[in-house]
């Protein structure tokens, strides 16, 4: 059970009200994060922003859920990594690709270097080297797409430390965190 309750859309008010009734629009559901989020209507509503403003950034949806993929299981963030890995597969990603991306790679060279990077400024928080930025620009990222690599590692790691702090209830398809499957 969530240690933070779930705004359901029916109860909430004002902008919580609106918010949810936009996701509910767009998705047809309202996944329990958002309705973890919605306790702070601002937090929603910058949330929904940046994620909105990223799907129309540069960086293709695959490579979005690949990079989100890594950061989850990073952060040993069970719920995103069940999210994700059902986006993921929306997005077009095969079952070896998701496996592949929650390690950190992928078959796919150009993805393999995006996520590599995406990995290097989670664990470095940033602090990456002039050879590693190199690396990103060497494999075709240009500096517009970096930085959205930068902005998609940030918004992953805010939605990761909710659903930690939370534990929200997992309303995907439950995937098992790599580290836990090891045990």
């Amino acid at each position: 059970m969530s240690r933070i309750p779930h705004i359901e859309p029916a109860q909430a008010e004002g902008r919580a009200q609106e918010l949810l009734d936009g996701v509910q629009r767009q998705l047809g559901m309202v996944p329990n994060f958002m309705k973890v989020f919605a306790n702070s209507p601002a937090t929603l509503a910058g949330f929904l922003g940046l994620n909105g403003q990223l799907h129309q950034g540069t960086l293709d949806a695959k490579l979005r859920e690949r990079i989100a993929l890594a950061v989850a299981e990073g952060n040993s963030c069970q719920y995103c990594v069940s999210a994700h890995t059902a986006l993921g597969a929306n997005a077009g990603l095969d079952e070896a690709e998701i496996m592949a991306a929650r390690q950190g790679r992928s078959t796919d060279e150009r993805a393999a270097a995006g996520v590599s990077f995406a990995l290097t400024v989670l664990e470095n928080l940033g602090d990456v080297t002039g050879d590693e930025l190199q690396a990103a620009r060497d494999a075709g990222f240009n500096e517009g797409e970096i930085v959205e690599i930068v902005a998609l590692v940030g918004l992953n790691v805010l939605t990761n430390l909710v659903g930690k702090v939370a534990q929200i209830d997992i309303d995907f398809p439950e995937v098992e965190l790599l580290a836990s499957a090891q045990v």
